[in-house]
């Protein structure tokens, strides 16, 4: 009986240690597939230099036009050729590519797509547009880069990394999205177009470039001299806190270049004007022009320049440079003068 037991002990003991290790290799495998599919599932971020230069001539941007039958924006107002309004020589837009977003900046074209039905009266037919599309892209060497549809986790990924902007033409989650790049010697060119409903898409069209900054003259007491003796004067706009004759940061550093003009130049004396625009009430607007303009003495006084040599002034809104007709307009009438006494 004992050595029945025995066995019988020996032989559950070896069952177990035996599916132990069975499920210790179970898992060992389980881990390796996951592994595996974890790099499988990585995306490799977008490469421009896997895209083969075409040696098509693609033509000028924005290269393509609808196609026939069909029309960008409104067929009553245009054709099928690219209205240029809808052409911005810099912008940010957001192209999918293999099912995520990444940013291009360049000269920009951004259409709706219709039907026009004075030609043909069927429907908007989005495999006809689809196609037709692509067969054009191909021939100019296009390569398809997306065919399919957004997450809204990818959507939401970009708002919450502060890319998405205004005007950019991010189709939504769920939907599918066609995107082409055409690689030339010179060009990189994006395109993008996806359904907005049953009768109607949209096209971005993007050359790829960079923002040609414009020169940015910095505002210095050796400036503000060279107008003053040229002119009697310099126009300046210096930022106050709204409806307040509190300096604002970059506003004291104007300040500091004003101080600078008159330590550098002990016989200049100035009247400094200040002049508003022509939005609300004049009798707050004249306050208002004037006690901006005394901030700015008692600035230049507190750090040393001689009261008799200054003088503030409020104009209000009397003496505007330009009509007050629009915003731009209303923004250069708000500053400050620096006037030669």
């Amino acid at each position: 009986m004992k050595r029945v037991l025995i066995c019988l002990t020996l032989a559950f003991a070896i069952y177990s240690c035996g599916s132990k290790e069975k499920q210790q290799e179970s898992n060992e495998v389980v881990t390796t597939e996951n592994e595996t599919k974890t790099e499988e599932n990585t995306s490799t971020p977008f490469d421009i230099n896997t895209i083969p230069v075409t040696t098509q001539t693609i033509g000028v941007f924005p290269f393509l036009e609808a196609p026939e039958n069909y029309c960008y924006g409104y067929c009553s107002n245009w054709t099928g050729k690219p209205n240029p309004s809808d052409i911005k020589n810099f912008d940010k837009q957001y192209f999918a590519v293999n099912g995520e977003l990444i940013a291009i900046e360049g000269k920009t074209y951004n259409s709706t797509l219709e039907k026009n039905r004075q030609k043909d009266n069927a429907p908007f037919n989005s495999l006809e547009v689809e196609k037709s599309y692509e067969k054009a892209i191909l021939a100019l060497g296009g390569v398809k880069v997306n065919d399919q549809a957004l997450t809204q986790e990818t959507l939401d990924k970009v708002e919450k990394e502060e890319l998405l902007q205004s005007g950019s033409s991010i189709p939504p989650a769920g939907r599918k999205v066609n995107t082409y790049v055409i690689r030339t010697n010179d060009k990189e060119v994006w395109i993008q177009f996806n359904l907005l409903n049953e009768e109607s898409g949209r096209i971005t069209i993007l050359e790829k470039s960079d923002l040609k900054t414009l020169e940015v003259a910095t505002i210095t007491a050796d400036v503000m001299k060279a107008e003053i003796d040229k002119t009697g004067k310099s126009i300046l706009y210096i930022n106050f806190d709204t409806d307040k004759a509190t300096l604002k940061p970059d506003g004291k550093q104007v300040a500091d270049q004003i101080l600078q003009l008159l330590q550098n130049n002990p016989s200049l004396k100035l009247s400094i004007e200040g002049h508003t625009d022509n939005t609300g009430n004049a009798d707050h607007n004249k306050k208002l022009s004037l006690d901006r303009a005394n901030t700015l003495v008692s600035y230049l006084t507190i750090n040393g320049i001689d009261a008799s040599r200054l003088k503030a002034q409020g104009l209000g809104a009397d003496k505007p440079l330009n009509p007050n007709d629009s915003e731009t307009n209303k923004a250069k009438n708000r500053r400050v003068e620096l006037v030669k006494l």
